[in-house]
Formats: structure tokens, C-alpha cells, sequence
């Protein structure tokens, strides 16, 4: 088994199936955040800047085991499946629990949905010439998107904000995000690659 994920989300490769299409799609549970997707800790840090926080979100996500098929005489992933993101939400006991910061908070989640779409386009097109080939392909996919590119925005987001504390960059940032969860084929937020 190759170890992909955040919370120990995996994927393995097995031989399959031969087929021509294939629809990989996205969901997320659950698709908004309430306070009730939080654990509640004495203490949040953020890990990208050790600052003690009201709130921490992060995503993970879970990519099925599932039979490989051939294509054209090469190794692809199985035809259908479905990726799911799900919250790794902590919050302060005590803490502030307010709409602007589980909003702020749910920007974070929705990262992982968005990059979770371009990560489903890029599998559907992986083609190997065998098991090997095909995982290290698989990996290198999900390490650039889900760890290198949406960890950019992350940063990149709660700098610009402050952590949620300034208004107007939340705003740009939220229509940023708008945009791209309106179009399913979006490559970008805010000029940075999902």
C-alpha cells in the first residue's frame, strides 16, 4: 500500500477491469462546518506559523482501493470512485466561536475540496506502463496538489488575513474562493495553483 493521505489515507494498487471512461468526482462530509466538527483542545496552534489560535482547520482526504483497468495497453486507475474530504477541526475550549472565524475556518476546508477536483482530473488521465510506474505517478499527483500547492494557499491565505482578523483581505479571498467552487473546472485561486 502507498500512504497518500492526511490521517493515514491510502492507496493501493490492484490489477482490474478494462474500460475507456472514467468519472472520478469529489465530495466532501460534511459540505459546510458548524462547531460540532470541532474538537475541542486547551490549546490551538497553527503548525505553519506556531501561533496559539482560536481555531485550526485542515482537510483530509480519502482515495479508495480499487482495481486498475487497461487502456490502450496501459495501466490506469479504476473507472469510477469517489474522493472525499473531511474536516481536521480543532478549537480552543473557552475559545471564540463566532460566524466570521468558522467562515474563515470553512475557507480552509473548502481548499481541499477545490484542489480535490483538479487532483480527480489529473488521475483520470494517469496512464503507466505498469503497478509501480502507475503508484509513483499516483503519488507524485497528490503530493503536489494536496500537500505542496493547497499548503501555499493555506499560508498564503492566513497571511493576507491576518488569520481571519482583516475584513476586507477575507472578502477578496471569499470571492476568490466563490469562483472557483462555481466553476468545477478551475485550475487556480487567487493566481495560485490548485
Amino acid at each position: 500500500m502507498l500512504g497518500i493521505g492526511r490521517a493515514a489515507a491510502e492507496i493501493s494498487i490492484v490489477a482490474g477491469a478494462n474500460s475507456e471512461v472514467m468519472a472520478i468526482t469529489v465530495r466532501r462530509i460534511p459540505e459546510r462546518l458548524t462547531w460540532a466538527d470541532y474538537l475541542l483542545v486547551p490549546i490551538v496552534i497553527n503548525p505553519h506559523d506556531s501561533t496559539q489560535q482560536d481555531a485550526f482547520t485542515v482537510f483530509n482526504f480519502d482515495i479508495p482501493e480499487n482495481p486498475l483497468r487497461t487502456v490502450d495497453g496501459q495501466l490506469a486507475l479504476a473507472e469510477t470512485f469517489e474522493i472525499t474530504i473531511t474536516p481536521h477541526a480543532k478549537a480552543k475550549m473557552g475559545g471564540l466561536q463566532t460566524t466570521e472565524l468558522l467562515a474563515h475556518e470553512q475557507f480552509h476546508y473548502d481548499v481541499g475540496f477545490v484542489v480535490a477536483r483538479v487532483v480527480a482530473r489529473e488521475l483520470m488521465t494517469l496512464r503507466a506502463g505498469d503497478e509501480p510506474e502507475l503508484a509513483t505517478a499516483v503519488w507524485n499527483t497528490v503530493r503536489l496538489h494536496f500537500f505542496f500547492r493547497a499548503e501555499l494557499i493555506q499560508r498564503r491565505y492566513d497571511l493576507d488575513t491576518r488569520h481571519g482578523t482583516v475584513r476586507y483581505d477575507q472578502e477578496v479571498w471569499f470571492s476568490r474562493m466563490s469562483r472557483s467552487l462555481a466553476d468545477p473546472a478551475s485550475s487556480q485561486i487567487g493566481g495560485f495553483w490548485l
